[in-house]
């Protein structure tokens, strides 16, 4: 394998995208912004429609990636930050990673509805990548490091 990943690279099995929806936003206008930024055609996404504890309705909007969507999803976000927001994934890698190996990376879903790729920990869009299986028992995370290295 080279120093860059390349796009044949099976570093994923699929990947889920979620984010709830408030009541205030436009349910076409987060689809269409999320098509857009991941490059996801909109019927890869569905609605799913949920009841709060005092009855309030939550919107959940959700997409399952194969993992050839997976890794373009991963290349697109990787490219799209800025290098002081990857370095900071870099640092932060093994917080981002739980037992199983699933990679969380969560994104600014207003920045989202303008058009930006930024991280963010508040209204999120969150993105699950779930990693390879494979017989041997390996840590995931030197593979992450691999895609998450795109701008060196």
């Amino acid at each position: 394998m080279s120093g860059k990943p390349e796009m044949d690279e099976n570093h994923f099995s699929g990947a889920d995208i979620s984010c709830v929806l408030h009541a205030t936003e436009d349910e076409n206008n987060v689809l269409k912004s999320a098509s857009e930024t991941f490059s996801i055609s909109k019927d890869r996404f569905f609605f799913k429609r949920l009841e709060g504890h005092w009855g309030n309705p939550i919107i959940y909007l959700i997409a399952l990636l194969d993992s050839k969507e997976a890794w373009t999803t991963a290349l697109k976000i990787m490219l799209s930050l800025n290098p002081l927001e990857r370095n900071q994934l870099k640092e932060s890698l093994h917080d981002l990673v739980d037992e199983k190996g699933n990679m969380y990376i969560r994104l600014d879903k207003q920045g989202m509805c303008r058009g930006k790729i930024n991280l963010s920990e508040f209204d999120s869009v969150r993105i699950k990548f779930r990693p390879v299986k494979t017989f041997r028992k390996l840590s995931n995370v030197p593979d992450y490091k691999v895609i998450l290295s795109l701008d060196e």
